[in-house]
């Protein structure tokens, strides 16, 4: 019996700390598909990450503080499915920050809000959304890639009776060796939901001694039940910092649910760049299935044309080469933890 007493009061001691830390949470995505695919002269086949998801592995915590505040951290790093490195030197979000009835402020690396408030009928899928797919290729910081997440940033996030409120500002956005001078960014993002209806917009710029990169987004979806439909606009000046650089960006797109798990995507884009005096063109239709509530099989087709001067697709054009398509079919797997 003593020795059980002593046992008891040995582990509550240990256990006792635990009382005072943070509640930390690990989550993540893991994200691989197959894909084959070419452009003009060059042919891809390959297992790739991130799909419809970027891979990353995550942990968040919260501590409370009394009086309804709360502090809060996360550490998001992503990595690649296929061979298992990590992706660059650094993370996707890093930030530690106070939480509220206000909503929360918080500092670090964080997403812009060109990240996640844009209406788009694939999820922001880097291979398969025309929007991202252009996006990404124009060099627009309103994208769900590296060009969202801002360094030394001081950003604000709000939720209120379905509108949330995103406010960013970066103290070193632009990260080139020449540009040591006038480098911040900041931005603006605004995305309201109500039973079917979503709407969202967004307003960023990335200032530069020469020129300011300055672009806007506005999208929208309703549901009707037997589809969604969905579109999206941004418009980006002076891409790069380059004056004149610019070009606009819109798709439209439909979401069909077929079944209690599967969904059909379609969709249309296209990307106007002044600078070449040129349009591409991008088509995409995708099935997705929900194999549980954590984890999706999906197959997708992509077909970017361009016209002389460009280069946009999934594929990788052959060095010089523009004017001619690219082709991509997917197959792969989400895993949300």
């Amino acid at each position: 019996m003593q020795k059980k007493l002593i046992a008891l009061a040995v582990a509550g001691l240990v256990s006792a700390p635990a009382f005072a830390q943070s509640n930390v949470t690990i989550y993540g995505v893991a994200d691989a598909y197959m894909a084959f695919g070419s452009h003009d002269d060059n042919d891809m086949s390959a297992v790739n990450s991130g799909g419809l998801s970027g891979s990353r592995l995550g942990f968040r915590g919260t501590e409370d503080l009394g009086n309804g505040l709360k502090a809060v951290f996360t550490f998001e790093q992503g990595y690649k499915v296929d061979d298992g490195t990590g992706l660059g030197d650094k993370s996707r979000q890093s930030f530690v920050g106070l939480s509220g009835g206000f909503g929360t402020v918080s500092l670090g690396r964080q997403y812009a809000p060109g990240y996640d408030h844009v209406v788009d009928a694939f999820g922001n899928s880097s291979i398969l959304s025309p929007q991202a797919i252009l996006a990404g290729d124009v060099g627009s910081s309103i994208d769900a890639g590296g060009g969202s997440r801002w360094n030394n940033s001081v950003a604000y996030n709000g939720a209120f009776s379905g509108l949330k409120v995103r406010g960013i500002y970066s103290m070193g956005a632009v990260e080139t060796a020449e540009n040591e001078g006038d480098d911040d960014g900041y931005g603006l993002g605004l995305d309201y939901s109500n039973g079917p209806l979503r709407v969202a917009a967004v307003y960023q710029v990335l200032q530069d001694d020469a020129e300011d990169q300055k672009e806007w987004s506005v999208g929208a979806s309703y549901n009707f039940g037997m589809l969604t439909l969905a579109a999206n606009y941004q418009d980006a000046k002076s891409l790069d910092n380059i004056e004149d650089n610019d070009a606009d960006i819109w798709q439209v797109g439909v979401v069909v649910p077929v079944g209690a798990a599967g969904n059909v995507h379609l969709g249309y884009g296209e990307a106007d760049v002044d600078a070449a005096d040129a349009k591409a063109k991008s088509y995409s239709i995708a099935y997705t299935h929900a194999l549980s509530k954590r984890t999706t099989a999906y197959v997708g087709y992509n077909r970017t044309t361009n016209d002389d001067g460009l280069d946009f697709g999934v594929v990788d054009a052959p060095a010089g080469v523009t004017g001619e398509s690219s082709n991509v079919v997917a197959v792969g797997m989400r895993h949300v933890f």
